[in-house]
């Protein structure tokens, strides 16, 4: 949520103190002011710092936290807005440096002694790099003020935790995970649409590759593609039950739990506290040892700790036994998997059967006037079956042609199919899951219209920019955004458009329009971006935002400047190209 006003103070503060600029008056490069090092360095450290705290504390739906973030994101920003502010002073006064040399030195003696002797009024005309110092440490106080809170969250949570969990650890029946929920609760016959190639290539990989080896196989895919699902078809198909004697699911899910899916994998409601998990590992290892062969289904792996935390109960007697696990990470399925053709990458449906899909769901005795308004509903959803499963349960509560008409207009003209709490909250879980630069980088994606060709060497120089990117020692700034990029693929938040002629770097890139539409939403909520679509004053920001995206071609430069001198970055796509 802090993240792009974090990211840019820093890069701020780094370009305005700790890099040399041409000075125009003095004609010799220096530093803008001469700070103390150590005061900027201890600012930059705290907010390093804090920013990994909030990453390493990720409690989804803790509203304490979404106040934290708010109120540091606020800090950022107007110490940033300050910092410029007075970096133009300092511009001004640099004319008559030489002129008040004299009576500088005198303020900064006499305020050495007494701070408070003078006024704020007379110090900011007269020495306004000691106005920056009441600025950074004033962000100091309140960057530990909101670690110091955030600390006390944490503890509080573990504990809430903690008495949560000896709770639900009574409850270990296999569940669906969050971000499949949706597509879980309705009947399995109608849900695999169009996934019957993949339901026998899985198949196959189980039960008729000639491997005799315990084999992985992964199943990877945005969340709400359908992989719990199709998983779930596989656990349960005749064929299957037949050919493995042993079969267990467990949900590792983003926050894993060794204990939880040890007993999930055992079977077992008996946890009063009595096993170890190292007791419990060898009773679910000695099990498997015992069956001819075993099929096991870990649904939800966020990590590959959460992998390694149980593989061992796994033993590979050469009978065929395999594992099944789905992810929504890359990096997962390929650390996992025992080779490349024991991956699947989840495809999204065509068209025709995402219709029939919507159909099943929304429309079975309805007429052909509805299927004239449902169709076009259907492609707005680019072929992703949650968000076809979610819009067609709001169009099966309508019951009059006219309802459907002004729903389907509504969702035409807007992203509607992520009003939808469930559907934004299952898109929610991956953004959220993000390490805090890349939430940034993400939700810059947002000044870019939908469905637009976003090519790489573009946005990594719109990313440094913005401040968004940082490069460590002997890293080069291409290289890093390009893994940024990658890793915003491999976590299926944006779809490959097109290699480099050379290598696998990145050459071009598009958003699922769901995705983006979340992607916007996300950074209009936080004050970010700001969409003109017309030349009407009421489609401009009514206070300042930090990238407005202009997508008018009957908007002058002067009306433009009139509306929005508070925003910071001007995107204009009046043609096919971005404009800057």
């Amino acid at each position: 949520m802090a993240c792009v006003a974090v990211l840019s103070l820093m890069r701020t503060m780094e370009l305005e103190f700790l890099q040399t600029h041409p000075r125009p008056i003095l004609q010799q490069n220096q530093l803008l002011i001469p700070p103390n090092i150590d005061f900027i360095q201890s600012l930059l450290g705290k907010l390093q710092s804090l920013v990994e705290l909030f990453d390493e504390n990720r409690m989804d739906g803790v509203e304490a936290i979404r106040i934290l973030e708010t109120r540091l994101r606020d800090v950022a920003f107007r110490t940033e807005d300050e910092i410029e502010l007075q970096v133009v002073h300092l511009y001004q006064e640099e004319e008559r440096a030489t002129r008040g040399c004299s009576m500088l030195c005198q303020i900064v003696h006499r305020l050495k002694g007494n701070p408070r002797e003078y006024n704020d009024d007379i110090v900011e005309r007269t020495c306004p790099s000691l106005t920056l110092g009441y600025i950074l440490q004033q962000a100091i106080d309140d960057i530990d003020a909101i670690k110091e809170e955030l600390v006390k969250v944490k503890e509080e949570y573990e504990l809430s935790k903690d008495l949560h969990g000896r709770n639900a650890a009574l409850h270990v029946l296999p569940k669906p995970a969050d971000d499949e929920v949706i597509t879980m609760a309705s009947h399995f016959q109608e849900i695999m649409v169009g996934k019957q190639d993949e339901f026998e290539f899985i198949k196959e990989k189980l039960i008729q590759h000639p491997s005799k080896q315990l084999e992985v196989v992964t199943i990877k895919g945005m969340g709400g593609i359908g992989k719990t699902t199709l998983a779930k078809k596989i656990y349960e198909d005749p064929l299957i039950t037949s050919y493995f004697d042993m079969r267990a699911w467990t949900v590792a899910s983003q926050h894993h739990s060794k204990r939880q899916m040890l007993l999930d994998l055992l079977g077992s409601k008996d946890d009063a506290g009595k096993s170890s998990d190292g007791d419990l590992a060898l009773l679910l290892y000695q099990s498997f040892k015992k069956c001819q062969r075993y099929l096991v289904v870990m649904d939800d792996i966020w990590s590959v700790e959460a992998w390694y935390a149980v593989k061992s109960c796994f033993p590979d007697d050469g009978n065929g036994s395999r594992v099944l696990l789905t992810t929504r990470l890359s990096e997962v399925a390929n650390h996992t998997c025992s080779k490349g053709d024991f991956s699947h990458q989840m495809q999204f449906l065509e068209q025709s059967e995402g219709w029939k899909l919507f159909n099943e769901k929304a429309c079975k005795s309805r007429g052909a006037e509805f299927e004239t308004i449902g169709r076009p509903v259907v492609e707005k959803c680019k072929g992703l079956p949650l968000a076809i499963i979610v819009v067609a349960g709001l169009f099966s509560k309508l019951n009059t042609l006219d309802e459907w008409i002004s729903t389907a207009n509504a969702l035409s003209s807007s992203a509607t199919t992520l009003d939808d709490e469930e559907c934004l909250r299952i898109l929610s879980l991956s953004y959220n899951h993000l390490p805090h630069n890349l939430k940034g980088c993400f939700l810059y994606l947002g000044v870019f219209p939908e469905d637009h060709e976003i090519h790489a060497n573009n946005l990594a120089r719109l990313w440094l920019a913005e401040g968004l990117v940082k490069t460590f020692e002997n890293e080069n700034f291409d290289a890093v955004a390009n893994r940024y990029m990658q890793e915003l693929m491999d976590r299926n938040l944006i779809i490959l458009s097109q290699l480099c002629s050379r290598g696998r770097k990145i050459k071009s890139f598009r958003m699922h329009d769901l995705l983006h539409a979340f992607c916007v939403r996300e950074a209009q909520k936080e004050n970010l971006l700001h969409v003109v679509m017309s030349e009407n004053r009421s489609d401009f920001p009514q206070k300042g935002v930090r990238w407005l995206r202009i997508q008018s071609v009957n908007l002058d430069m002067s009306t433009i400047y009139s509306q929005t001198k508070s925003s910071r970055s001007f995107f204009f796509f009046f043609v096919e190209e971005i404009i800057f």
